[in-house]
Protein backbone atom coordinates (compact mmCIF):
# COMPACT_ATOMS: atom_id res chain seq x y z
CA UNK A 1 0.00 0.00 0.00
CA UNK A 2 1.19 3.17 -0.81
CA UNK A 3 0.64 6.01 1.49
CA UNK A 4 -0.29 9.40 0.03
CA UNK A 5 1.04 12.46 2.07
CA UNK A 6 -2.38 13.56 3.04
CA UNK A 7 -3.56 10.45 3.89
CA UNK A 8 -0.96 10.31 6.67
CA UNK A 9 -1.26 13.78 7.99
CA UNK A 10 -5.17 12.62 7.81
CA UNK A 11 -4.42 9.70 10.12
CA UNK A 12 -2.07 11.57 12.70
CA UNK A 13 -4.45 14.37 12.89
CA UNK A 14 -3.45 16.99 15.48
CA UNK A 15 -1.42 14.36 17.05
CA UNK A 16 2.35 15.95 15.51
CA UNK A 17 2.36 18.15 18.44
CA UNK A 18 1.52 16.46 20.89
CA UNK A 19 4.08 13.75 19.70
CA UNK A 20 6.50 16.68 19.62
CA UNK A 21 5.76 17.74 23.12
CA UNK A 22 6.30 14.37 24.09
CA UNK A 23 9.95 14.02 22.81
CA UNK A 24 10.58 17.05 24.49
CA UNK A 25 9.34 15.95 28.06
CA UNK A 26 11.18 12.61 27.81
CA UNK A 27 14.52 14.12 26.03
CA UNK A 28 13.99 11.70 23.27
CA UNK A 29 15.36 13.14 19.38
CA UNK A 30 12.95 12.08 16.85
CA UNK A 31 15.84 12.05 14.36
CA UNK A 32 14.61 8.99 11.86
CA UNK A 33 16.07 7.24 8.71
CA UNK A 34 13.18 5.55 6.28
CA UNK A 35 13.96 2.86 4.59
CA UNK A 36 11.60 0.76 1.97
CA UNK A 37 12.15 -0.45 -1.88
CA UNK A 38 9.62 2.07 -2.79
CA UNK A 39 11.28 5.67 -3.42
CA UNK A 40 7.69 7.41 -3.70
CA UNK A 41 6.33 5.64 0.01
CA UNK A 42 9.58 7.52 1.01
CA UNK A 43 8.65 10.59 -0.17
CA UNK A 44 5.44 10.59 1.54
CA UNK A 45 6.62 9.61 4.34
CA UNK A 46 8.73 12.61 4.55
CA UNK A 47 6.46 14.82 3.49
CA UNK A 48 3.98 13.56 5.97
CA UNK A 49 6.30 14.57 8.87
CA UNK A 50 6.96 18.39 7.06
CA UNK A 51 9.34 17.42 5.03
CA UNK A 52 12.57 18.76 8.29
CA UNK A 53 15.55 18.42 6.91
CA UNK A 54 16.87 18.34 10.27
CA UNK A 55 14.99 15.39 11.70
CA UNK A 56 15.10 13.24 8.51
CA UNK A 57 18.70 11.57 8.34
CA UNK A 58 18.02 9.80 5.46
CA UNK A 59 16.01 7.28 2.99
CA UNK A 60 16.99 4.30 2.01
CA UNK A 61 15.97 1.82 -0.69
CA UNK A 62 18.01 -1.14 0.36
CA UNK A 63 19.13 -2.96 3.83
CA UNK A 64 22.82 -2.45 2.77
CA UNK A 65 22.52 1.45 2.44
CA UNK A 66 20.57 1.10 6.04
CA UNK A 67 23.86 -0.31 7.63
CA UNK A 68 26.02 1.94 5.91
CA UNK A 69 24.07 5.33 6.83
CA UNK A 70 23.94 4.54 10.21
CA UNK A 71 27.85 4.02 10.55
CA UNK A 72 28.02 7.96 9.89
CA UNK A 73 24.81 8.82 11.19
CA UNK A 74 22.69 8.41 14.68
CA UNK A 75 19.27 8.72 14.54
CA UNK A 76 16.89 8.13 17.64
CA UNK A 77 14.43 6.02 15.09
CA UNK A 78 14.63 3.58 12.21
CA UNK A 79 11.31 3.33 9.91
CA UNK A 80 10.63 0.42 8.07
CA UNK A 81 8.81 -1.46 5.73
CA UNK A 82 9.04 -4.70 4.65
CA UNK A 83 9.98 -4.45 1.01
CA UNK A 84 13.49 -4.19 1.25
CA UNK A 85 14.76 -6.43 -1.41
CA UNK A 86 18.28 -7.30 0.19
CA UNK A 87 17.41 -8.36 3.59
CA UNK A 88 13.91 -9.28 6.03
CA UNK A 89 13.19 -7.05 8.67
CA UNK A 90 14.21 -9.26 11.30
CA UNK A 91 17.55 -9.65 9.82
CA UNK A 92 17.62 -6.04 9.41
CA UNK A 93 17.19 -4.87 12.95
CA UNK A 94 18.92 -7.64 14.45
CA UNK A 95 22.39 -5.76 12.88
CA UNK A 96 21.21 -2.43 13.46
CA UNK A 97 21.20 -3.03 17.24
CA UNK A 98 24.86 -4.48 17.11
CA UNK A 99 25.61 -1.26 15.59
CA UNK A 100 23.32 0.96 17.39
CA UNK A 101 22.19 -0.40 20.89
CA UNK A 102 19.64 2.09 21.92
CA UNK A 103 18.22 2.70 18.38
CA UNK A 104 14.29 2.59 18.29
CA UNK A 105 12.57 0.80 15.42
CA UNK A 106 9.15 0.26 14.15
CA UNK A 107 7.78 -2.24 11.10
CA UNK A 108 5.41 -1.44 8.92
CA UNK A 109 3.79 -4.76 7.68
CA UNK A 110 2.70 -4.84 4.15
CA UNK A 111 2.26 -8.96 4.17
CA UNK A 112 0.80 -10.53 7.60
CA UNK A 113 0.80 -14.16 5.64
CA UNK A 114 5.02 -13.26 5.08
CA UNK A 115 5.12 -12.45 9.12
CA UNK A 116 7.62 -14.41 11.20
CA UNK A 117 6.10 -14.88 14.73
CA UNK A 118 9.59 -15.25 15.69
CA UNK A 119 10.03 -11.20 14.77
CA UNK A 120 11.89 -9.72 17.65
CA UNK A 121 10.49 -5.89 17.45
CA UNK A 122 8.81 -3.91 19.43
CA UNK A 123 6.72 -1.82 17.37
CA UNK A 124 5.20 -3.37 14.46
CA UNK A 125 2.14 -2.18 12.29
CA UNK A 126 0.27 -3.30 9.63
CA UNK A 127 -0.35 -0.58 6.85
CA UNK A 128 -3.99 -0.60 6.58
CA UNK A 129 -4.54 -0.08 10.47
CA UNK A 130 -3.12 3.39 10.27
CA UNK A 131 -6.17 4.38 8.87
CA UNK A 132 -8.99 1.51 9.76
CA UNK A 133 -8.06 1.93 13.48
CA UNK A 134 -7.71 5.66 14.34
CA UNK A 135 -5.84 5.63 17.51
CA UNK A 136 -2.92 3.64 16.00
CA UNK A 137 -0.56 6.78 15.15
CA UNK A 138 -1.11 7.55 18.61
CA UNK A 139 -0.22 4.16 20.37
CA UNK A 140 2.70 3.78 17.71
CA UNK A 141 4.13 6.92 18.11
CA UNK A 142 4.04 6.99 22.34
CA UNK A 143 5.66 3.19 22.26
CA UNK A 144 8.42 4.81 20.28
CA UNK A 145 9.15 7.56 22.31
CA UNK A 146 8.45 5.99 25.86
CA UNK A 147 10.61 2.91 24.53
CA UNK A 148 7.81 0.00 25.26
CA UNK A 149 5.81 -2.10 22.62
CA UNK A 150 3.13 -1.60 20.46
CA UNK A 151 1.98 -4.31 18.07
CA UNK A 152 -1.26 -2.67 15.96
CA UNK A 153 -4.65 -4.54 15.84
CA UNK A 154 -4.28 -6.75 13.16
CA UNK A 155 -0.88 -7.93 13.77
CA UNK A 156 -2.26 -9.13 17.48
CA UNK A 157 -5.33 -10.68 15.41
CA UNK A 158 -3.51 -12.41 13.05
CA UNK A 159 -1.00 -14.11 15.62
CA UNK A 160 -4.27 -14.78 17.49
CA UNK A 161 -6.05 -16.42 14.67
CA UNK A 162 -2.63 -18.65 14.09
CA UNK A 163 -2.43 -20.13 17.90
CA UNK A 164 0.91 -17.87 18.38
CA UNK A 165 2.63 -15.35 20.64
CA UNK A 166 5.20 -13.05 19.38
CA UNK A 167 8.08 -13.26 20.17
CA UNK A 168 9.75 -10.97 23.01
CA UNK A 169 13.07 -9.56 24.04
CA UNK A 170 14.43 -11.07 26.72
CA UNK A 171 15.74 -10.39 30.27
CA UNK A 172 13.08 -7.64 30.80
CA UNK A 173 11.31 -7.72 33.47
CA UNK A 174 8.84 -5.59 33.99
CA UNK A 175 5.12 -5.62 31.66
CA UNK A 176 3.11 -2.05 30.95
CA UNK A 177 -0.43 -2.72 30.81
CA UNK A 178 -2.32 -0.83 28.14
CA UNK A 179 -2.79 1.28 31.23
CA UNK A 180 -0.04 1.97 32.15
CA UNK A 181 1.17 2.69 28.39
CA UNK A 182 -2.00 5.40 28.84
CA UNK A 183 -0.76 7.31 32.16
CA UNK A 184 2.69 7.46 30.72
CA UNK A 185 1.57 9.23 27.47
CA UNK A 186 -0.68 11.51 29.80
CA UNK A 187 2.45 12.53 31.36
CA UNK A 188 4.24 12.96 28.39
CA UNK A 189 1.46 15.51 27.12
CA UNK A 190 1.41 17.09 30.66
CA UNK A 191 -2.26 16.04 31.36
CA UNK A 192 -3.71 16.93 35.14
CA UNK A 193 -5.44 13.95 37.13
CA UNK A 194 -8.48 15.43 36.50
CA UNK A 195 -7.75 15.67 32.67
CA UNK A 196 -6.30 12.15 32.66
CA UNK A 197 -9.53 10.51 34.44
CA UNK A 198 -11.54 12.55 31.66
CA UNK A 199 -9.54 11.48 28.58
CA UNK A 200 -9.89 7.64 30.17
CA UNK A 201 -13.72 7.83 31.81
CA UNK A 202 -12.43 7.21 34.80
CA UNK A 203 -13.11 8.59 38.25
CA UNK A 204 -10.02 11.09 39.64
CA UNK A 205 -9.59 8.36 42.59
CA UNK A 206 -8.89 5.35 40.12
CA UNK A 207 -6.39 7.92 38.06
CA UNK A 208 -4.62 8.49 41.41
CA UNK A 209 -4.65 4.96 42.43
CA UNK A 210 -3.03 3.86 38.43
CA UNK A 211 -0.58 6.64 38.88
CA UNK A 212 0.87 5.38 42.57
CA UNK A 213 1.24 1.83 41.40
CA UNK A 214 2.96 2.55 38.38
CA UNK A 215 5.30 4.95 39.97
CA UNK A 216 5.76 2.55 42.65
CA UNK A 217 6.55 -0.30 40.00
CA UNK A 218 8.77 2.14 38.29
CA UNK A 219 10.85 2.51 41.70
CA UNK A 220 10.18 6.82 41.43
CA UNK A 221 7.97 9.20 42.76
CA UNK A 222 6.95 11.92 40.10
CA UNK A 223 5.87 11.66 36.54
CA UNK A 224 9.15 12.75 35.00
CA UNK A 225 11.49 10.31 36.41
CA UNK A 226 8.60 7.52 35.47
CA UNK A 227 8.87 9.29 31.98
CA UNK A 228 12.80 8.83 32.32
CA UNK A 229 12.86 5.52 33.95
CA UNK A 230 10.89 3.80 31.50
CA UNK A 231 12.83 5.00 28.88
CA UNK A 232 15.90 4.02 30.62
CA UNK A 233 14.99 0.56 31.19
CA UNK A 234 14.37 -0.64 27.38
CA UNK A 235 11.92 -2.95 27.49
CA UNK A 236 9.45 -4.37 25.10
CA UNK A 237 6.54 -5.35 26.40
CA UNK A 238 3.80 -6.28 24.32
CA UNK A 239 0.50 -5.30 24.12
CA UNK A 240 -2.31 -8.05 23.52
CA UNK A 241 -5.47 -5.95 23.59
CA UNK A 242 -6.19 -2.54 22.05
CA UNK A 243 -9.09 -0.03 22.20
CA UNK A 244 -10.19 2.12 19.38
CA UNK A 245 -12.14 5.57 20.50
Amino acid sequence: MIFLPSQLQKAAGKFQPRFLLACLSTGFKPTVIYASSRQLQLVNFYRAMGGNDRDCLGVCTTGASVLELLAQEKPGLLVIVDDLPDISPEELVRQVRTIQPGIRTVVFITSLAALDPATINPILVADHDLFAHPDTITLMSMAVVSNTSYYSPSIVQHFEELNQQPATAAGNTLHLSQRDRQLLEAYALGLSNQETAKRLGLSVRTVQTYSVNLLQRLGVNNRQKALRRAVGLGFHAVLHSFETR
